[in-house]
């Protein structure tokens, strides 16, 4: 099965989640192409099986080249072409504590949601969950409460597990078993 992730990372803080989460469904059997926004094409899109969307926050926003990259695939959109493809999303915040992550969130999975994709949220049991763990997905922050400059081995633990998740997700979905 094939797991597309993009993801909009200016410090490098969001690569590293992407990475994680990227290995993990790996491990989950996945063939998986990491993408920015602005090097994914129509193509990467519609060949995959699962998209995993991740960006910074920006002010409780999404990255710029992400929403850039909605706006490119609006064709898609209007021909339904992304319909029951499986889908999920993670952030990395801002400072302090969750720096507007959740809405981050909620607006990579509304473009999932508008595409007739399947979401696959962040269960409370997965590992990382109590560091990282957010149900909409893993939401790190670049400077948690101990001062470590995140993402922290904790938070991408979560990255990994919810990467391990979409893929079996993924893999369930195309045998026909739901």
């Amino acid at each position: 099965m094939k797991l597309l992730v993009v993801v909009a990372s200016t410090t490098g803080r969001t690569r590293r989640m992407a990475e994680s989460l990227a290995e993990g469904a790996r491990a989950g059997g996945a063939q998986v192409l990491l993408r920015t926004p602005e090097d994914t094409q129509d193509a990467d899109l519609l060949e995959a099986d699962a998209i995993v969307l991740g960006s910074g926050v920006h002010m409780g926003g999404i990255a710029s080249s992400m929403v850039a990259l909605f706006e490119r695939a609006a064709p898609l959109w209007l021909a339904g072409r992304l319909r029951g493809k499986i889908g999920a999303a993670f952030v990395s915040a801002g400072e302090g504590e969750r720096g507007g992550g959740e809405l981050a969130l909620l607006a990579l999975l509304a473009w999932l949601a508008e595409n007739g994709i399947l979401l696959v949220p962040m269960h409370n049991r997965a590992q990382g969950f109590r560091d990282a763990g957010c149900h909409w997905g893993p939401l790190a922050r670049p400077t948690p409460n101990g001062g470590v400059v995140g993402p922290t081995a904790a938070q991408l633990l979560a990255c990994r597990a919810h990467g391990e998740q979409v893929a079996a997700c993924a893999r369930r979905w195309l045998a026909g078993e739901r």
